[in-house]
């Protein structure tokens, strides 16, 4: 009687598959027991799917009633405001959120938000000439939350006036290209790579080999390219000379007071500065700038990386298996020079 009471004593964690699993390893079924054991599993396969089917009515109803109310809303005169968060790159979702804020008429002014440590320099560079065909037509502020690095930076300053809290962590100016190399480890395992290329800088630099003079001096060049672009455009949208932004572009970060100080941002603030500001430039250029509300163009947030990345693992593990591929890189691309903080 003990297996019995050991049997049938499952702690109620243990998934109802699993628990028949076990048990049939325990002990011998007969064919009643077998047709119960598939009737549970398709009563299991059942609810499994009714809850997948709950999640998404649900998710469809939300979305529904935030696309119609943001869709009345933005028939309105306002301000758009929109956030750039995590890791930058090129995000096609984002791109066409801005080129919609510069095209509509609807729209008095952009605050940009942002909290980041940069990314790569092309999906930073994106950014940046988008936010500033938007600020050729309207009004554009950016505001620096906790951390706005490097990449971050970049997009900080295509804005016409640039607002941070005072211990927003700033700069890291500069550029980064990394690349891990395992000669060492493929010689351990006996692992010889043989390659055939046309001249000896294609596909360099390359971890399966060792780092030549030559291949480090041509990188060297594309990092010094990138971080003269950079510098260029501090020194520019900042207004202060190439020698001081090169002073600046040393990779060290700023706190938000310290780069005040040193002119990197335009003051401290808080969201109400940014709208305030705008409401200022929309004053001072004659537009309508009284009861504007300030309406948020981020992506939808089931649309979003972390949210949707989130769902598809709760969907593939209350279905049980791989539904969707949680690893999908479709709407960015992580290909180029970083422009980024690192730890």
């Amino acid at each position: 009687m003990l297996w019995k009471f050991a049997l049938f004593s499952f702690p109620l964690m243990i998934p109802l598959n699993r628990q028949i699993k076990i048990r049939a390893q325990l002990m011998p079924l007969n064919s009643h027991e077998i047709a119960q054991q598939r009737h549970l599993k398709r009563h299991l396969t059942f609810w499994r799917f009714m809850a997948v089917a709950v999640v998404i009515i649900g998710l469809i109803a939300v979305s529904a009633v935030t696309i119609n109310n943001k869709t009345f809303s933005i028939r309105q005169q306002h301000i758009a405001t929109i956030e750039i968060s995590g890791i930058i790159y090129r995000d096609d979702r984002l791109l066409a959120q801005l080129k919609k804020i510069e095209k509509s008429d609807k729209v008095s002014g952009l605050i940009l938000i942002i909290d980041s440590p940069g990314g790569t320099v092309t999906g930073s560079e994106d950014i940046y000439l988008a936010v500033r065909k938007i600020a050729a037509k309207k009004p554009v502020t950016a505001l620096m939350r906790g951390v706005a690095a490097s990449g971050g930076y970049i997009s900080a300053i295509a804005a016409d006036q640039i607002f941070a809290s005072s211990n927003t962590i700033t700069g890291s100016i500069g550029v980064i290209y990394q690349w891990p190399e395992y000669v060492e480890l493929l010689n351990k395992v006996g692992v010889k790579m043989q390659t055939v290329k046309s001249a000896p800088l294609k596909a360099e630099p390359s971890g399966m080999v060792p780092l030549t003079d030559e291949v480090r001096q041509q990188v060297e060049i594309s990092v010094k390219d990138s971080y003269d672009w950079f510098v260029g455009l501090v020194s520019k949208r900042r207004d202060m000379s190439i020698n001081n932004a090169l002073r600046l572009a040393d990779g060290r970060v700023y706190s938000g007071r310290q780069a005040l100080a040193e002119n990197l941002i335009d003051a401290i603030g808080d969201i109400e500065t940014s709208q305030q500001w705008l409401k200022n430039q929309l004053q001072q250029d004659g537009k309508p700038y009284e009861d504007l509300e300030s309406i948020d163009w981020t992506p939808p947030l089931f649309e979003q990386a972390g949210l949707n990345r989130f769902l598809k693992i709760q969907i593939n593990s209350i279905i049980g298996v791989k539904v969707f591929d949680i690893n999908s890189t479709k709407n960015i691309s992580s290909t180029g020079l970083m422009a980024l903080m690192l730890n």
